[in-house]
C-alpha cells in the first residue's frame, strides 16, 4: 500500500477530529474567546469533539477574576463548561469535561486530566495544596486519565512517569517553545501514551492538529478508558502520526 494510500485508509477508520486541549474565559483568565465561541470555531473547522481543560489552579485564577471563594470558584469553572456542554449538543459535537492541573511549588508545570465529573473537582481542589504524588495517591480516580502538558517548557519540572498516564509530547500552541523533541526522548522508553493538542487560548491556531478517533465518547469517563487503551491517530498538518 502506497503512503497516501495508508494515510487515507487510517482518516477512514478515525473519521473523528478532536480536540483534548482548549481554553476560554473566564474559567482561563489567559483565554480570548467564551465557551460557546470556542466550541463554533472547532465545529465550524470540521471536528467532532472538544475536551475543555480550563486552568484549574485556584489560587491564582482567584488572585486574577477578583475576589472568590471556593463555591464560587468552582461554580464559574462548571458553568464554562456548562455553556460549552449546551453549544456542542445544538451543534452536535461532543464536549468533555477535563481540566489542566497546577501546583504552585513546581512552577508552571501543568497536568491534563479526563475522567473527571463535577463533583470531583471540588476534591481536586483541595488537593492542589499538596503535590502530583499525593495527589495520585490519595485523590485521583482509576477511571481517570491523566497527563503531563508540554514538561520542557520554560519554567516547568517532567515528573516521574510512574505518576502519569500519558504525556502531551505534541504541544501546537504557536507562541510556546514547548521543546516536543527533549520530551520525545525523555519519555521514550516509559510505557506512557503519548497525547497532541493545540493548547488552544487565543483564534488562529485552533486547525494544527487533531486526535482522530473511530467512535465518539460519550463523556469523559469514556474518553478517559479511550486514550487508556491508545485507541486513536495523531494528525497535523497533512502528517498521521501512530501514537
Amino acid at each position: 500500500m502506497e503512503l497516501h494510500q495508508l494515510k487515507e485508509t487510517l482518516k477512514q477508520q478515525y473519521p473523528y477530529r478532536t480536540e483534548l486541549h482548549a481554553h476560554c474565559s473566564p474559567a482561563s483568565p489567559c483565554g480570548d474567546l467564551p465557551p460557546e465561541e470556542v466550541v463554533r470555531i472547532f465545529h465550524e473547522s470540521g471536528f467532532s469533539g472538544l475536551a475543555l481543560t480550563n486552568h484549574f489552579f485556584p489560587n491564582l485564577s482567584m488572585q486574577l477574576l477578583g475576589e472568590m471563594n471556593k463555591e464560587k470558584y468552582l461554580d464559574m469553572y462548571i458553568g464554562n463548561y456548562h455553556a460549552a456542554l449546551e453549544e456542542g449538543e445544538k451543534l452536535g459535537m461532543k464536549i468533555w469535561l477535563g481540566a489542566e492541573l497546577r501546583w504552585s511549588a513546581l512552577g508552571d508545570s501543568d497536568y491534563l486530566i479526563y475522567g473527571i465529573d463535577e463533583a470531583m473537582l471540588s476534591d481536586i481542589f483541595d488537593y492542589l495544596n499538596t503535590d502530583p504524588a499525593t495527589f495520585v495517591r490519595e485523590c485521583k480516580s482509576e477511571k481517570s486519565f491523566f497527563i503531563q502538558a508540554h514538561p520542557f517548557r520554560n519554567n516547568c519540572v517532567a515528573l516521574d512517569a510512574e505518576l502519569l498516564d500519558g504525556v502531551e509530547v505534541f504541544n501546537m500552541h504557536p507562541g510556546h517553545n514547548s521543546r516536543p523533541a527533549i520530551t520525545a526522548r525523555h519519555y521514550q522508553h516509559t510505557d506512557l501514551r503519548v497525547l497532541m493538542g493545540t493548547d488552544y487560548h487565543h483564534p488562529g491556531h485552533h486547525d494544527i492538529c487533531a486526535t482522530r478517533m473511530a467512535s465518539l465518547p460519550a463523556d469523559s469517563f469514556e474518553l478517559a478508558a479511550l486514550l487508556k487503551r491508545g485507541e486513536y491517530v495523531l494528525e497535523v498538518g497533512k502528517s498521521i502520526i501512530l501514537p
